[in-house]
């Protein structure tokens, strides 16, 4: 607990401070610049036991290089935030204790949300999301947490850091809507992703920041606070994705039950509901099922026995 909430609060602000302020996105530079010297270490160590079969010293002296950078990127990364999926969590700060539910319990909270989502929508113009700039959203979440740290003070954002993604379409392929970099304590967002949930994407990263680790825990916050917002389109983005995943936990359950909700949803948020649909069916690859079981088992290995389902 001391981690959290007396470093890593201080390693945090340290860091949004030192990047924040720049336009771009340092950290997906760094990633690049990574990414790169793995590649070449391992490319050069490959293409040197083809050449020379019998020499072994080179090819052995780029794969140390490969373990040993590869064992200081993950020690850097549990230093600067990793250690978080060991705190004690939202729950924890708000007294709440894990109950086990049922299937009513499920349809209770279904159709509260079902209400709450058809709501938010009528109370936006059918055009304000569309219209809605990449800055605003940033600035309206760095808003709403602030408005949520007067009832919650250890929800205050301090020392904004969050932007665009540089790799928002390699995101769209591999499946991410954003991400926290621990390295540079940035928020990207992928601005590809629809619109309509977008506010909800960057409260969820934004918790990131405030070192909640966990994906569920994550999510919790960024309801907490998108409900909360003053702004509706965060309210409609935070009941939206709330009910999404409400619902894809009751289809588990009972399916009939799932669709008959679906099947109440108001025709604006149905239509946006095939918009995120499309948008996943526009970019579905091979490649996507491979990177979210591999991230699934990297969750499992945190601490998140749900893995991927976390989110």
């Amino acid at each position: 607990m001391y981690y959290s909430s007396s470093l890593y609060a201080i390693l945090g602000r340290m860091l949004r401070t030192c990047f924040g302020l720049i336009p771009f996105s340092v950290g997906d530079i760094f990633y690049a610049l990574l990414l790169f010297l793995l590649i070449r270490s391992l490319g050069l160590a490959i293409i040197h036991k083809i050449q020379s079969p019998q020499q072994r010293i080179f090819t052995k002296q780029h794969l140390c290089f490969f373990a040993k950078l590869t064992c200081v990127i993950y020690l850097i990364f549990n230093i600067l935030w990793g250690i978080n999926y060991n705190r004690l969590g939202i729950a924890h700060q708000l007294n709440l204790k894990a109950l086990n539910y049922s299937t009513d319990d499920l349809m209770i909270i279904n159709k509260e949300l079902l209400q709450k989502v058809n709501l938010s929508k009528t109370q936006i113009s059918s055009n304000s999301l569309s219209l809605y700039p990449t800055n605003e959203i940033f600035n309206d979440a760095y808003k709403s947490y602030q408005k949520i740290s007067d009832s919650l003070p250890f929800l205050k954002y301090e020392q904004q850091a969050v932007k665009k993604s540089l790799w928002g379409w390699a995101g769209n392929y591999l499946g991410f809507s954003g991400y926290y970099n621990p390295f540079t304590g940035e928020a990207q967002i992928n601005t590809d992703y629809p619109t309509f949930l977008q506010p909800f994407v960057t409260c969820h990263e934004i918790a990131h920041q405030l070192g909640y680790a966990k994906e569920n825990e994550a999510n919790f916050v960024a309801f907490l606070v998108s409900r909360q917002s003053s702004n509706h389109n965060f309210k409609y983005a935070g009941y939206l994705e709330m009910l999404l995943y409400a619902n894809r936990n009751l289809y588990n359950y009972d399916s009939v039950q799932s669709r008959a909700i679906v099947q109440q949803l108001s025709k604006p948020v149905l239509e946006d509901i095939k918009i995120l649909n499309q948008f996943y069916k526009k970019y579905k690859n091979p490649v996507e099922p491979v990177i979210n079981k591999m991230y699934g088992i990297f969750l499992k290995s945190n601490q998140q026995p749900q893995g991927i389902r976390s989110y």
